[in-house]
This record gives C-alpha cells, sequence and structure tokens, in this order.
C-alpha cells in the first residue's frame, strides 16, 4: 500500500499547487497570454492520465498477483502520455516563435509600442513549454513509482 500512499502524497501536492494557480489567478494569465490554449490540453490530459495511474497503483498494491506483462501496457501507455505531452510543448513552443518572428515584419526601429504582440506570441511558446515540461515530469514521478511496485511484486514471486 505504501506505493499508492507514496502516489497519493504526489497527487495531494499537485491539487495544493493547482489551488494556488486558482488562487492567484494563474489560469486566466495563461488562458490570455496562451493563444493556442495547448497549455489546456496539456493540463487536461495530464489531469486524465494522472488518475489512470493512480487507479492502477491502487490496483496493483490491493491485488498483488498481477506479472510485469500485466502492468507492461499501461506503463507503456502512460510513458507515451508523458513524451506525447513534451511534444505538444514543444509544438506550442514552435508556433509561439513563428507567430512571434511574423510580428517583426512591421517593426519599425523606434516604434516600441509594437513589441506588445510580439511579447504575447512569446508568452505562448513559453506557457506551452512549461505546461509540457511539467506535467511530463509528474506523469515520469508517477510512472517510476508504478514501476517500483511492479519490480518489488516481481521480486516476491
Amino acid at each position: 500500500m505504501k506505493y499508492f500512499l507514496r502516489w497519493w502524497l504526489l497527487f495531494i501536492t499537485i491539487s495544493v499547487g493547482v489551488a494556488f494557480m486558482f488562487i492567484y489567478d494563474m489560469f486566466s494569465v495563461i488562458n490570455k497570454a496562451d493563444f493556442t490554449k495547448i497549455s489546456f490540453l496539456i493540463m487536461g490530459l495530464f489531469v486524465v492520465f494522472t488518475f489512470k495511474a493512480g487507479k492502477y497503483t491502487y490496483r496493483y498494491s490491493q491485488y498483488p498477483h498481477f506479472t510485469w506483462t500485466d502492468a507492461l501496457g499501461v506503463i507503456k501507455t502512460l510513458e507515451f502520455a508523458a513524451n506525447a505531452f513534451f511534444t505538444l510543448g514543444m509544438i506550442g513552443t514552435v508556433i509561439g516563435f513563428i507567430c512571434m518572428l511574423t510580428c517583426f515584419s512591421g517593426i519599425q526601429a523606434n516604434d516600441l509600442s509594437a513589441l506588445e504582440p510580439v511579447i504575447s506570441k512569446m508568452s505562448t511558446a513559453l506557457f506551452s513549454t512549461a505546461a509540457g515540461l511539467i506535467a511530463s515530469l509528474l506523469l515520469r514521478l508517477q510512472i517510476f513509482n508504478l514501476k517500483q511496485l511492479v519490480k518489488a511484486h516481481e521480486c516476491n514471486f
């Protein structure tokens, strides 16, 4: 059961972080800055796969009569999702930088007010990168915990 409690501790820590994001109104800041909304796609998928990791961590903690092959499909799916978060973050980065570079075409050398659209496109790139990297890292921690659980039960057979 200790592996599920580790997952639960990570889940509570993530929930506290989300609560602080609500308190400091970070979701509206991200909504204004990320015109692609890739950050919210990453966050939504992260919630789905976090619950999937928790479900299987709980299931394997309660019923230790499984083999590595039983858990391999779940672990592969979670690893694919972690890689997809990273990739989606990079796609948002590329889109943000492409849009940022297209804003440079109409800027005069002494016109600082024209830099506002450039900065907003850069924030899209950075928010999507941050969302992808953080989601990927947090899901990889859950995968590591699940792998430790599976390996511990495999050694007991």
